[in-house]
């Protein structure tokens, strides 16, 4: 019979009183409720989430011997509660010597719950195997030699995306000035995606996160790694399984507020880092916000969620690739982590592939997603309509808080109306585009959105031809 299912109600309606903007947890969570609905995140709570409990951390080889069988080609698992270690305990290496440091989520099904005749109100329920009325989430089918194929398992990054030349993993930009006081970036000395020669993407520790790629330059990245031409092995982060990671965060935290339940504040993480007087120092004295803080630093969280400190890692700042001198409010900032991936927003944009956005006019959308063989701007075969205007609006018309998401096919969350905020509601923004066209996704925030930024962030008005030093990619599997 297997392990019972488990979920989360939620009610869209704002203010949240009177039931509205209230969240029930169902299934084998619903003790975990009182009067007032769910009761926040504890470990309790975690321990019975048995999905999210199979979320590990490993080494990827680079080779993907089987793509149908992708679990085959671990090199080895990281300690459950530091990931310094390998699971026996012995000392791991992170550097990408080994290989790709990387979390694998197991195959999951699931069931919403929605009707037209109470729009306002969802339920999205889970289960680790099969049961009457759930199907399995689409993270999970991959296009593999021209066939849509059923995968047990799909690898997230562990990190952001680092730039790999040759045998070498390299920071985004040098510094200058004194390593123990002051020192800012050499913008002349940028390693921008787009001028690289056979770049591969990676996610190793230690390094600042590459910018300045188009999606489409990170795709061809992240196929670098093994050389893959229709992402049926490495890829970048899809649509699909972002919203698999924002299914599982949303269900065991019992929010969409991933700023306060993985920071501890509803502007927490590394949204609020480029601000205050250290801005003009972030950014080389202009307002271009680039990568700040390099990868690592939640390796003590092991498989788990949560935050370390900045000031535990790298002191009053002088560690960091930038800095001004002073001790700034963002020293209060904190690195997030949910179930092993690291800073899954507010440091810089990530790019999503497999999603292909056509805005007839700045309120009617008609979106497309795949399992694979990703391009841009015009979809193929390959892609299959899961968001359609049938001449209505459907998504708000400029930049807003997302009050409730389409989930037409369970594909995800794509903000349907307005009306939240950064503590109710939806409580990431939603940035739509200024016009008609193509458009693709980009997830998570940068480190000046604050309350904005989230694991719910979408911004929607960026062309497939946009590159800046504010845009990275994850890889995965």
């Amino acid at each position: 019979m297997g392990a019972e299912p488990y979920g989360l109600r939620f009610n869209f309606n704002q203010p949240p009183t009177a039931g509205a903007g209230r969240y029930d947890r169902l299934g084998a969570l619903e003790e975990y409720n009182n009067a007032s609905g769910a009761l926040a995140w504890n470990p309790e709570i975690a321990a019975k989430c048995t999905v999210q409990n199979r979320m590990r951390r490993c080494v990827m080889k680079d080779t993907i011997a089987d793509p149908a069988k992708p679990q085959n080609s671990v090199v080895y698992y990281l300690h459950p509660t530091d990931s310094t270690k390998r699971a026996d305990g012995t000392a791991a290496k992170l550097d990408g010597t080994d290989g790709q440091v990387m979390v694998e989520i197991p195959r999951f099904f699931q069931r919403a719950v929605y009707s037209d005749s109470s729009p306002d109100t969802m339920e999205w329920w889970i289960s680790p195997s099969p049961k009457a009325g759930y199907t399995v989430h689409p993270a999970f089918f991959k296009i593999i030699e021209g066939e849509k194929t059923e995968v047990p398992f799909r690898y997230m990054s562990a990190y952001e995306g680092v730039l790999q030349l040759g045998d070498n993993y390299l920071d985004y930009y040098d510094y200058e000035g004194d390593p123990n006081t002051v020192h800012q970036r050499l913008a002349e000395n940028e390693r921008q995606l787009r001028y690289q020669t056979n770049p591969k993407l990676a996610s190793v520790k230690g390094k600042l996160p590459v910018a300045q790629g188009t999606r489409a330059e990170f795709r061809e990245a992240a196929r670098n790694r093994d050389g893959n031409t229709d992402d049926s092995t490495w890829r970048l982060t899809d649509w699909s399984l972002w919203s698999a990671i924002q299914l599982l965060f949303l269900i065991e935290y019992g929010t969409f507020n991933s700023q306060g339940a993985l920071a501890g504040d509803n502007a927490g993480g590394l949204s609020n880092l480029a601000s205050g007087s250290w801005a003009a120092s972030v950014s080389g004295g202009s307002s271009t916000y680039v990568p700040i803080v390099p990868t690592g630093g939640t390796e003590s969280l092991g498989n788990g969620s949560g935050n370390v400190s900045l000031k535990d890692i790298y002191g009053e700042g002088a560690g960091l690739p930038i800095f001004d001198g002073a001790n700034d409010l963002y020293w209060d900032d904190v690195i997030p982590c949910y179930r092993g991936i690291e800073s899954p927003y507010g440091h810089i944009w990530q790019w999503l592939d497999g999603i292909v956005l056509d805005f007839d006019t700045v309120n009617r959308l008609d979106a497309y997603v795949s399992p694979g063989a990703f391009l841009d701007d015009n979809p193929s075969d390959a892609y299959r309509k899961f968001i359609a205007h049938s001449e209505a609006d459907n998504v708000p018309g400029s930049g807003s808080f997302a009050r409730i998401h389409e989930v037409a096919g369970l594909d995800g969350f794509y903000p349907r109306a307005s009306g939240g905020s950064t503590i109710t509601g939806i409580t990431d923004y939603y940035y739509n585009t200024s016009g008609a066209g193509k458009r693709v996704v980009a997830v998570g925030g940068i480190s000046v959105l604050g309350g904005y930024a989230g694991v719910f962030c979408v911004l929607a008005h960026s062309s497939s031809g946009t590159r800046t030093t504010a845009f990275g990619g994850r890889l995965c599997l």
